[in-house]
């Protein structure tokens, strides 16, 4: 159910911004940076998480007012899943597809040449392991990175600064800390092991975008 209402969450901010009095579409270029996760069981403590990697996706939304926006995102994320402790690491090929609907507000009129904004929203990750599995993975005591997929749910909160080029073409410079509860699944505990923590995925985004 809460997978069904961050799935409504983005339909309806959809739904908004194809009624905008003013519409643009983009591309996103960035990189992403995440926080590990804890994992512990009888014998220790290690960290598990994704590897810090590129991002690149497209967004299409528009302004229903001078200080009011909405729009929704597809950003695919290069996010290898890592597990690192006692002296040991493993790397494991994975990738990140995110789809997410936004409110942006605006500090700055609709005419202005530079408009700072924050942005909140939410929606869906899905979380693709790649590469393949071996019984003899390093570290497989307190966890096993799997050639599975994940759906989690995501919020996503930042901000940024939209500059004017011309009265077509804008320029974004922006940061988002995607937040979602820990997989399970692709970063898998042991018997006996658990993950704790929030997991944390910064963004950091440049855009270019045409409007009318």
């Amino acid at each position: 159910m809460q997978l069904f209402g961050r799935l409504m969450l983005v339909q309806a901010v959809a739904c908004a911004a194809f009624a905008q009095e003013y519409l643009e579409v983009g591309a996103i270029g960035g990189f992403a940076f995440a926080r590990g996760l804890s994992v512990t069981n009888a014998t220790g403590t290690a960290t598990a998480g994704f590897k810090n990697g590129g991002t690149f996706g497209a967004f299409f939304g528009g302004d229903s007012h001078e200080r009011w926006g909405g729009e929704v995102r597809y950003l695919y994320r290069m996010s290898d899943l890592s597990l690192g402790g006692s002296g040991a690491s493993v790397k494991f090929d994975a990738h990140t597809h995110i789809i997410h609907g936004d409110i942006l507000a605006y500090f700055k009129h609709r005419a202005a040449k530079v408009r700072p904004y924050i942005a909140f929203g939410g929606g869906v990750k899905f979380i693709q392991g790649t590469a393949v599995e071996s019984a003899t993975q390093p570290l497989g005591r307190f966890a096993a990175l799997t050639h599975t997929d994940e759906a989690l749910g995501v919020y996503d909160v930042g901000g940024g600064v939209k500059y004017s080029l011309s009265k077509s073409v804008r320029l974004r410079f922006e940061a988002r800390d995607y937040i979602s509860k820990r997989p399970n699944k692709v970063i898998a505990p042991a018997p006996g092991a658990k993950i704790s923590g929030i997991l944390n995925d910064v963004l950091v985004n440049a855009t270019i975008s045409y409007s009318w």
